[in-house]
C-alpha cells in the first residue's frame, strides 16, 4: 500500500513506471487499430518506448482506428492536454534538457516552449475559456515537510502566452494535478496534506478548498480527477477496499462532495469523460502492457481499444 500511496503523489506517474516494468521491449510505431465507429471521437495519449525513458505523443481516431505520432523526438513527452477548441495541446517535455511546458499548433505541430525552466513542471490544463493553464510545479522549493508521497509540488495558473503567473497552493508536501471544472469557476486536484492522497477542490484563485474523498487513517489513497461535462460528477482512481486484487480502479463522486460510487473492477487508472459524457476513457493493467479502455458511466459496455506491445499513459478525448 506504501507503493500505491507514493504513485498517488504523482497522480499515478510512479505507478504507471512499476506498471510496465520496462523488462518488457515495447514498440510505439502507429499502427491501425480495431475501428469503434459507435464510440468515435479522438483520443491523445503518450505512450512509452521501454525500456528507453522516452515517450510520444499519439492521436487515436476511436472510429476509424488509425493512429499517428504528434511527436518524432527522443525527449519525454507527457501530460498532454487539449485547448478547449482542440487546435492545440499544452504538455511536458524534457526536449531542452529539463521538464518544462510547451504548447504545440495540432495542425502544423508548430511547438513553443511555456514555462521558464524553474523547477518541475507538469501536468497542464485549460480553463474552459482558454484564458489560462493551470500546472503542477516543484519551482517554490520544499518549504516544510514533505507528505505522505515524499515530493513537494504546488498548484499555478499561467497564461496561455506565459504572462501572469499565479500561485494557488502553498502548502508542505504535494498539492497538484488540477483539473478545472466546466464552468471554470473551481479546480479539483489532489493533496496528501491529511496524511493520505485525496481529492480537493478549490476556487479558480485558490480560496475555499474542500476535500471530496477521506482515506486518512485508511491506507488508501485517490487521484486523477476529472469533471463530467456537466460538472455533477468528478471521475478518478482509488484504492480498492483491502483483500481486492485490483489495486486501484476507477469510481465517480458528486462534484459537491458523497458517496463515491465504483465504476470498474480491475487495475485500473486515469480516466477521462467523453465530451458528451457517455463514456469514460481509462487505463488499465490487466495483462502486460497498460492499454486503452472505454466504459459506460454506469460500469455496463468495457470495451478495450488498444492491445500492441506498448505502454500508454493519459489518455484524454479531443474537444468537440
Amino acid at each position: 500500500m506504501r507503493a500505491l500511496v507514493a504513485a498517488m503523489a504523482m497522480a499515478l506517474a510512479a505507478l504507471q513506471l512499476s506498471a510496465c516494468g520496462g523488462a518488457q521491449p515495447s514498440s510505439c510505431s502507429p499502427r491501425a487499430i480495431r475501428p469503434h465507429p459507435e464510440i468515435g471521437g479522438e483520443l491523445l495519449y503518450t505512450c512509452y518506448a521501454w525500456p528507453a525513458v522516452m515517450g510520444g505523443l499519439y492521436l487515436l481516431d476511436v472510429a476509424t482506428g488509425i493512429v499517428r505520432p504528434l511527436t518524432s523526438d527522443s525527449a519525454w513527452n507527457a501530460d498532454a492536454a487539449w485547448s478547449p477548441d482542440g487546435g492545440r495541446i499544452a504538455f511536458q517535455s524534457t526536449r531542452e534538457g529539463r521538464s518544462d511546458l510547451y504548447l504545440m499548433n495540432v495542425p502544423d505541430r508548430h511547438v513553443r516552449r511555456l514555462t521558464d525552466g524553474v523547477g518541475f513542471n507538469e501536468y497542464p490544463q485549460w480553463s474552459p475559456d482558454g484564458s489560462w493553464i493551470s500546472f503542477t510545479s516543484s519551482r517554490a522549493g520544499v518549504n516544510g515537510p514533505v507528505g505522505a508521497g515524499g515530493s513537494h509540488r504546488d498548484v499555478y495558473l499561467v497564461r496561455p502566452d506565459g504572462s501572469d503567473l499565479r500561485r494557488l497552493t502553498s502548502l508542505s508536501g504535494y498539492d497538484g494535478s488540477a483539473v478545472w471544472s466546466p464552468d471554470g469557476s473551481r479546480l479539483a486536484f489532489n493533496s496528501d496534506r491529511r496524511g493520505a492522497f485525496d481529492l480537493y477542490t478549490m476556487t479558480s484563485d485558490g480560496r475555499d478548498q474542500r476535500q471530496l474523498t477521506h482515506h486518512e487513517g485508511s491506507g488508501g489513497s485517490a487521484a486523477y480527477p476529472r469533471w463530467s461535462p456537466d460538472g455533477s460528477k468528478i471521475v478518478f482512481n482509488a484504492s480498492n477496499p483491502p483483500g481486492d486484487p485490483a489495486g486501484a480502479s476507477i469510481y465517480t463522486v458528486p462534484a459537491g462532495g458523497g458517496e463515491a460510487t465504483r465504476v470498474t473492477r480491475g487495475y485500473d487508472f486515469q480516466a477521462d469523460w467523453s465530451p458528451g459524457g457517455s463514456w469514460i476513457v481509462f487505463l488499465g493493467k490487466r495483462r502486460g502492457h497498460t492499454q486503452l479502455f472505454v466504459v459506460r458511466p454506469d460500469g455496463s459496455d468495457l470495451t478495450q481499444l488498444t492491445s500492441e506491445a506498448a505502454d500508454k499513459d493519459r489518455p484524454t478525448w479531443r474537444p468537440v
